[in-house]
């Protein structure tokens, strides 16, 4: 068999331009690698609740770090006005849970969760929906009405650089607001189904976040938890999810390519939490209502003595 004198050149050219393409691809992916800033990676948050959130050890295992799930922890573990402290093991948070596996689920069922909430809207579940073990029970509780999918919708919106940095600030806020005034029932309804269930529950939204942190927020409330205390149990959305953040802002960097429109700073905005979200949410409740303690009874629903009764229930 006659060989072609340069067909081993041949062969290799193609190999060549094949490695120089991966070689040039990788470092510019490696290039796109991007850090939350400072403001952004809950680090500070930590330390804050380490120093005036009780027990370190406490406080640092309220974190279950369930493969698959980001931002899964505990609601209980932190301290009270009084001294006391939340109890854990009974109310506990994650993002979605579409991605569980069924050979996690001996330890998900450990915690000896009875029920999930989930706080998306059905165009939000769409492809994403929760896998469960078959002994919990699944609840539907979306928190905002989306009938047009403008929640799915919105990611399009930042991609075609619709959306600027202040734009989206504006917009979250307004959704933290709109949630005890606009969809204060739906709120309403939530947290009573929470606080009366007498087996652990659940609760997430899709990022486990923004609707997540907000009903965090009003059930550590209910308990007498001091406000400063919870923004920074709020924020600690951050510092677990700071490799989730990094991943997306990275993703949009690289993406600008193909969407040069696509603002990096709503990005953030929209991939992580800040402190005048949940004060948003409280200052609502101050200007609408006359402050948290009307509002939990006139509202919520919660007279002073069913108030109590939770407190005794869900602290020690």
């Amino acid at each position: 068999m006659n060989t072609h004198p340069y067909s081993n050149t041949l062969i290799k050219i193609p190999q060549f331009r094949a490695w120089w393409l991966y070689a040039t691809l990788g470092s510019f992916m490696l290039s796109c690698k991007v850090s939350v800033p400072a403001e952004h990676d809950g680090k500070a948050a930590y330390h804050n609740l380490l120093t005036h959130g009780g027990d370190s050890a406490a406080v640092a295992q309220r974190y279950l770090g369930l493969e698959n799930t980001v931002n899964f922890r505990d609601l209980g573990g932190l301290k009270m006005k009084d001294g006391k402290t939340v109890r854990k093991g009974l109310i506990y948070r994650s993002d979605n849970l579409s991605k569980l596996e069924s050979k996690q689920f001996d330890q998900f069922n450990a915690l000896r969760i009875a029920s999930v909430y989930d706080l998306r809207t059905d165009h939000e579940i769409e492809g994403k929906e929760d896998h469960l073990p078959s002994n919990v029970r699944y609840r539907h509780t979306p928190v905002v009405e989306d009938n047009a999918g403008e929640i799915k919708g919105l990611k399009k919106r930042v991609l075609n650089g619709e959306i600027t940095e202040q734009q989206a600030k504006d917009m979250t806020a307004r959704f933290y607001a709109d949630a005890v005034t606009v969809h204060v029932d739906a709120i309403k309804q939530i947290l009573n189904d929470i606080t009366s269930s007498d087996q652990p529950v659940l609760y997430h939204c899709s990022a486990g976040k923004d609707r997540t942190g907000i009903v965090s927020a009003l059930i550590l409330s209910i308990l007498n938890v001091d406000r400063q205390l919870i923004v920074d149990d709020y924020m600690l959305s951050n510092y677990y999810r700071r490799n989730r953040a990094e991943k997306t802002l990275g993703k949009a960097k690289l993406g600008r390519i193909i969407k040069p429109k696509l603002n990096m700073d709503a990005i953030e905005v929209l991939s992580t939490v800040d402190e005048r979200f949940i004060h948003a949410t409280f200052n609502a409740i101050d200007s609408t209502y006359g402050g948290i303690d009307p509002f939990i009874e006139n509202q919520l629903g919660i007279d002073q003595a069913t108030r109590l009764k939770l407190v005794a229930k869900f602290t020690e």
